[in-house]
């Protein structure tokens, strides 16, 4: 039986790779080492809980800990995964799901790494189309989860959460050394691969939900050459320079890979050990403005308010604003405003020579927040816009004296 655009065809549970759930390295083979976790996830999938959602940071072994347990718990059922969870019109493969259940045997939807786009899906009706034979299971990052998702469906999320213990397990059994190795700049006699390598793995920090072609990261990898102080390179060289690296085994770890997705076409990603040593390693990176201002141009406002949510769940403001620009407000919930617009005024203070120069900007993004405000937001909105208007009124008039209002808004930038 064909599967619906955005999954695979079904296959038995019990004979499905861990490739499937998205564990695409080699260590796969290595035994797995059980954790306390384990009986819990176990235990929701025996319970027949019709939604299941697996919550960790990169390497917590989210995605081979649901490949073990769907397989001991739910061996009898058929897997359907998720090719393009960027993509997918989740209500359209939970209609497949019900077909094929009705015909064969019960089936287990299963979305790895599954980002906004379709977390944002699991509404009410959704929910209510699970069961009767259909089960959904995720894993998805703590980012995404909390990228700012609209109050009701990150309550209905947070109800089916099971949270992996905190620690990079997969730090254990991965090749770190060997990693570290490929994203010291001396380690290569030209820098066009390690531009290419670090491009992939902004595009997979942030969730971009544009498929990474090879084509497209040619056109994108120069950004991350001027950043890394490389000379540019033509169109040409990166492309061969890409199709190079999908080939080439670095010690046992393929820095990039081809994962098939929706109508037969792949993209690109990196190993996910990468995006791990990039957010907190010694050599680890910030996500670029500059690719920020290149999505811009790529992508539409929806999908550049989910991109925009997940850059401020990372901490990274100044990207979001980029993303944010031209955005309606009413594609932000109210907190995502509020620190879009905390994050804009921090920025248009310090501006040289204009400090101010966003204030206006400032108080659009926070005046929207406070519009749609639940009671703990209202007070930090207000002291919020009381700080910027009191800023703006006093550089006027007495550009040294500071307000009194103007300790608490330092206070509320360096939380935020």
């Amino acid at each position: 039986m064909r599967a619906r655009e955005g999954s695979r065809a079904p296959t038995p549970m019990a004979e499905a790779g861990p490739e499937l759930l998205g564990v695409h390295d080699a260590q796969a083979s290595v035994p797995y080492r059980p954790r306390a976790v384990d009986d819990a996830l176990e235990d929701a999938l025996g319970a027949d809980r019709p939604l299941v959602v697996v919550v960790g940071d990169r390497l917590a072994g989210s995605s081979r800990a649901l490949h073990r347990a769907l397989r001991r718990m739910l061996g009898d059922r058929l897997l359907l995964p998720v090719t393009d969870p960027h993509a997918v019109d989740l209500a359209a493969v939970v209609r497949t799901a019900r077909t094929i259940a009705t015909r064969a045997r019960p089936v287990v939807i299963a979305a790895d790494d599954a980002p906004p786009a379709l977390l944002d899906q699991v509404d009410d009706a959704l929910l209510g189309a699970l069961g009767g034979g259909v089960r959904l299971a995720l894993t998805t990052r703590r980012t995404f989860l909390d990228a700012h998702l609209a109050a009701p469906t990150r309550a209905r999320l947070e109800a089916a959460t099971i949270a992996m213990p905190p620690g990079p397990i997969g730090e254990e059994i991965r090749p770190v050394a060997r990693a570290r190795a490929v994203l010291d700049p001396v380690g290569w006699s030209s820098r066009v691969p390690l531009a290419l390598l670090r491009t992939a793995v902004d595009w997979e920090r942030l969730g971009v939900p544009l498929p990474l072609t090879p084509a497209l990261l040619a056109e994108v990898a120069p950004l991350s050459l001027t950043a890394l102080g490389a000379p540019p390179a033509d169109r040409g060289e990166l492309r061969r320079t890409a199709r190079d690296l999908l080939r080439a085994d670095h010690g046992g770890l393929r820095v990039l890979r081809a994962v098939p997705g929706a109508r037969g076409r792949s993209r690109l990603a990196a190993d996910r050990l990468f995006s791990h040593l990039a957010d907190g390693d010694a050599g680890a990176w910030p996500v670029s403005e500059d690719l920020a201002r290149d999505l811009w141009h790529r992508l539409g406002p929806e999908e550049r308010a989910r991109v925009a949510r997940v850059a401020l769940a990372r901490g990274e403001g100044q990207v979001a604003l980029w993303l944010a620009t031209q955005v309606p407000p009413d594609d932000f919930e109210p907190e995502a405003l509020y620190r879009l617009g905390v994050v804009l005024a921090a920025r248009s203070a310090a501006h040289t020579p204009e400090p101010g120069r966003w204030d206006g900007g400032a108080l659009r993004w926070l005046t929207a927040a406070l519009d749609r405000a639940d009671a703990d937001l209202v007070p930090r909105a207000q002291r919020a816009i009381l700080a910027v208007e009191s800023r703006r009124e006093e550089r006027a008039s007495l550009p040294t004296v500071r307000l009194p209002v103007e300790d608490a808004w330092r206070a509320e930038v360096t939380r935020v």
